[in-house]
C-alpha cells in the first residue's frame, strides 16, 4: 500500500508539472514582444498628390523623431505589385510591424497570409482592403483612417448648397479616384447616397482622373468639349480629390469660364492649393482628409508590441471637416500641405 501511495503521488506530481508546463507555454504566447527599438515597414501608394506627399512626409518625420522607432519607407508608384514586393521584403527582414496604404482594395490575401504566418502585425492606413473570404480583420490589426463615405456625402451636400439657387435641372461632372481604390469606391458611394435622393442635380459625366492633377485637367478638357458639342451646360464639379479638381479648374479657366463661379467646384483632401483657390473665390468647398497617421500608428504599434493590447475597435476613425469659401482664408495660415 505504501509503495502504491508513492507511485500515485509521483503520478500526481508529474501531471501537475505537465499542466504547469502547458500553462507556461500558453502564457508565453501572450507575453509582449517589447524591445528597446522597433523597425516598421511602410508601403505607401505613391506621390500622386500634395496630400499623399504630406502624408509620407509626416510619417517619416514622426518616426524619425521617435527614439524607439525606425521606419523603412517604400513608395509603390501606384502599383500593387510594388507594394506586395515591398511587404515580402519587410517580412524577410523580420520587421516588427507593417503599415500598408493599399493602392487598390483587392488582391492582398496571399501577402497578408504571409505576414500573419510570420506573426507580424499589419496596420491598414488611409485606404482599406478586402479579402476573398471577407475577413480582412483576421489578417490586419486595424484600419486607421477617415470615413470616406461620409466625406463623399459632405462633398455632395456642399455642392447642393452651392447650387441651391439654380433653376431647373443642373448638370455636373464627377471626377473619380483610382479605379478599385477603397477611397474612390467609398467617396463615390457617399456622393450617390446624397444625390440619388433628389432629382435636381444630375451627374452628366463621370470619369476617373486617377487622383492626379494632370489627368484631372485632361479629362475635364475632354468633358467640356463634349458638353459644348452636345449643347450641355455644366454648372458643378465633384472631385474625389482636390488634386484632380485643381487640374480640372485649369481646364475650366482655359475654356474661358471662371472656376468656382461658372462651375462650382468641390473636392476632397483639404490641400493648400484648394484653400488658396477658395480664398480667391475660385473654388467652392473642400472636405479635409485628415493626417495624423504617424502618431496614431506609433501609438497602436507600441500598445501591441509592448503590452499585447489591440485597439478596442478594428476601425480607428479619423475625423473629416468641411471647409468653404467662408472659412478658408482664416484657416489657410495653419495649413501644413
Amino acid at each position: 500500500m505504501k509503495k502504491l501511495c508513492i507511485v500515485l503521488f509521483g503520478l500526481a506530481l508529474a501531471c501537475q508539472m505537465a499542466f504547469a508546463g502547458g500553462g507556461g507555454e500558453q502564457a508565453a504566447g501572450n507575453v509582449s514582444k517589447k524591445k528597446d527599438k522597433y523597425v516598421v515597414g511602410f508601403s505607401q501608394v505613391g506621390s500622386e498628390s500634395e496630400w499623399r506627399i504630406a502624408m509620407s512626409n509626416e510619417m517619416q518625420e514622426e518616426y524619425a523623431a521617435h527614439p524607439r522607432f525606425t521606419l523603412i519607407f517604400s513608395d509603390a508608384q501606384q502599383k500593387q505589385e510594388n507594394q506586395i514586393a515591398a511587404m515580402r521584403n519587410f517580412i524577410q527582414q523580420k520587421v516588427d510591424a507593417i503599415v500598408l496604404c493599399p493602392v487598390v482594395a483587392t488582391g492582398w490575401d496571399a501577402i497578408l497570409s504571409e505576414a500573419k504566418d510570420a506573426d507580424i502585425p499589419v496596420l491598414l492606413v488611409n485606404r482599406t482592403a478586402n479579402t476573398v473570404g471577407n475577413d480582412i480583420e483576421k489578417y490586419t490589426t486595424c484600419f486607421i483612417g477617415p470615413d470616406n463615405i461620409y466625406a463623399g456625402e459632405l462633398a455632395a451636400e456642399a455642392l447642393m448648397n452651392a447650387l441651391a439657387g439654380e433653376q431647373g435641372s443642373v448638370n455636373i461632372v464627377e471626377l473619380q479616384g483610382t479605379v478599385g481604390a477603397s477611397s474612390a469606391v467609398d467617396r463615390g458611394t457617399g456622393i450617390h447616397n446624397v444625390l440619388d435622393k433628389q432629382n435636381k442635380i444630375n451627374i452628366r459625366y463621370s470619369q476617373t482622373g486617377d487622383y492626379t492633377r494632370s489627368l484631372g485637367k485632361q479629362v475635364m478638357e475632354s468633358i467640356l468639349k463634349s458638353a459644348q458639342a452636345e449643347g450641355i451646360t455644366i454648372r458643378g464639379l465633384l472631385a474625389h480629390s482636390d488634386n484632380m479638381a485643381l487640374g480640372a479648374s485649369q481646364a475650366i479657366a482655359e475654356a474661358g469660364l471662371k472656376p468656382g463661379v461658372d462651375i462650382k467646384i468641390v473636392g476632397v483632401d483639404g490641400v493648400r492649393g484648394a484653400f488658396e483657390a477658395m480664398a480667391e473665390g475660385l473654388y467652392t468647398a473642400s472636405v479635409e482628409n485628415p493626417l495624423g497617421f504617424g502618431k496614431k500608428t506609433i501609438e497602436v504599434i507600441t500598445d501591441i508590441l509592448d503590452n499585447n493590447t489591440y485597439p478596442a475597435e478594428w476601425w480607428v476613425k479619423l475625423k473629416n471637416d468641411l471647409y468653404t469659401e467662408a472659412n478658408a482664408a482664416a484657416a489657410l495660415p495653419q495649413r501644413k500641405y
